[in-house]
């Protein structure tokens, strides 16, 4: 039997400082498990740093806890396993998950309150050779949704964006990759909507914040209540506008192109790498071009990442590399560029909060023409540049240049900046 090696990953503690305050007054060994209390604590430095995330991962020697902060996992605390172990049946038993041990992957939804917040969890638990591991998705019931201001997007594209529910036809596609904040823009372009005099409807898997004034579904599939059967119905109570929370398969991609395609407007999210690379999805989702040229009318590409902290960053001159990449995104290097240091408000990350970069592609007579006639990704992305599209690694580096990122970060992402000796359109 192989002997397993040791975590090598550091705990950073002022991720959780009230969690460690709670081991410092009980520490362990403790005869009472006090298991809520560290739960309620956990959670409780989770909405102080904006945790999108809680994991609880056994190991051979201890339990670490871990957060995801401004998208990247920390390791905020080690426990014996025992602890552990509780930990992970009160996520599970809160959630509706069996707290005993599992044979396979289960998931469940739960809520609890921690630092005067609601939170609404979203709860996997999975079996490992080492005990089970639980990751737990936190939804912040009390933070404001977010207006189309706060994402980061260029004023140009705002500007856009802003008049697509004047035509109230169409569909409007959000693209990206998995936790690239695309919900939350979609959310951003409902609250915009709620002040207008029309029927909105949403349908999400699941609702991730309940909006006032507008009608959510939450599909079921253990229930038979698809994407496709909830679209179906929705559309029975004549909306003006309506949300498909995410084309994932044929079926969500087939209901929210049609309804488009009819005359509806449309909005939803799609796994995609760029605004043009939303056409490919369709097609691998089956969706003939004659119905995509005939439904889609925008694409908004976008990624995450993180801002630097602003009471810490440092400035320095750029390196030659570094200009290498300001002049592969045909633009001129700044003289000075921001870069991570850390410090106690940060918790030592060298970061706070997060910031979009986006690109943003209108489908245009030229381009429907093309999509029609089967054009591939390449073709179609060359048109969008030659008409305007203003490619995300652009915004990036615009971004980089007002201090606002770090190029480290950017290029960290992959296919964002252009690599050195490339040249922009």
């Amino acid at each position: 039997m192989l002997t397993p090696l040791p975590n090598p990953r550091l705990i950073e503690p002022r991720l959780a400082p009230r969690f460690h305050a709670l081991l410092h007054l009980h520490p362990f060994p403790d005869d009472e498990p006090r298991t809520d209390e560290r739960a309620e604590a956990l959670m409780a430095d989770a909405v102080q740093w904006q945790a999108s995330d809680i994991h609880i991962e056994p190991g051979s020697q201890e339990t670490r806890l871990r957060m995801r902060v401004y998208g990247l996992i920390y390791d905020v605390a080690a426990v014996p396993n025992d602890a552990g172990l509780h930990l992970a049946s009160f996520f599970k038993t809160l959630s509706g998950i069996d707290a005993t041990a599992l044979s396979q992957p289960e998931h469940g939804y739960g809520s609890m309150e921690a630092a005067g917040t609601r939170l609404e969890l979203r709860t996997t638990a999975a079996p490992t050779p080492v005990g089970e591991m639980v990751g737990v998705r936190i939804v912040d019931t009390g933070r404001a949704v977010l207006k189309l201001d706060d994402l980061g997007i260029p004023e140009a594209d705002q500007s856009r964006l802003r008049t697509w529910p004047d035509g109230m036809q169409g569909l409007l596609l959000v693209c990206g990759p998995v936790s690239s904040g695309k919900t939350t823009t979609l959310y951003a372009l409902l609250h915009q909507l709620q002040t207008l005099p029309r029927s909105i409807v949403t349908v999400e898997d699941p609702v991730e914040r309940h909006l006032d004034g507008i009608t959510q579904i939450e599909v079921n599939p253990k229930r038979g209540l698809t994407f496709p059967e909830a679209v179906r119905a929705m559309l029975r109570l004549d909306p003006d506008f309506l949300l498909v929370g995410e084309i994932r398969d044929p079926g969500s991609a087939h209901v929210a192109v049609t309804a488009a395609g009819s005359g509806l407007a449309v909005m939803s999210t799609i796994h995609a790498r760029d605004a043009v690379g939303a056409v490919t999805t369709l097609r691998n989702n089956g969706v003939k071009n004659w119905e995509i040229s005939n439904a889609l009318e925008m694409c908004l590409s976008q990624r995450l990442v993180r801002c630097l902290c602003r009471q810490c960053r440092i400035k320095a001159a750029p390196t030659d590399e570094e200009r290498q990449w300001f002049s592969g995104a045909g633009l001129s290097p700044p003289e000075s560029l921001c870069h991570p240091k850390g410090c106690d408000a940060c918790a030592g990350t060298g970061f706070d909060g997060q910031i979009g970069l986006f690109e943003f592609w209108q489908v245009d007579d030229a381009a429907r023409k093309l999509i029609l006639q089967g054009a591939d990704h390449l073709a179609l992305h060359e048109h969008a540049l030659d008409h305007g599209l203003s490619p995300l690694s652009h915004d990036a580096m615009e971004k980089v240049r007002a201090g606002l990122v770090s190029l480290a970060e950017v290029r960290a992402l992959g296919g964002i900046a252009r690599p050195p000796g490339t040249a922009s359109r």
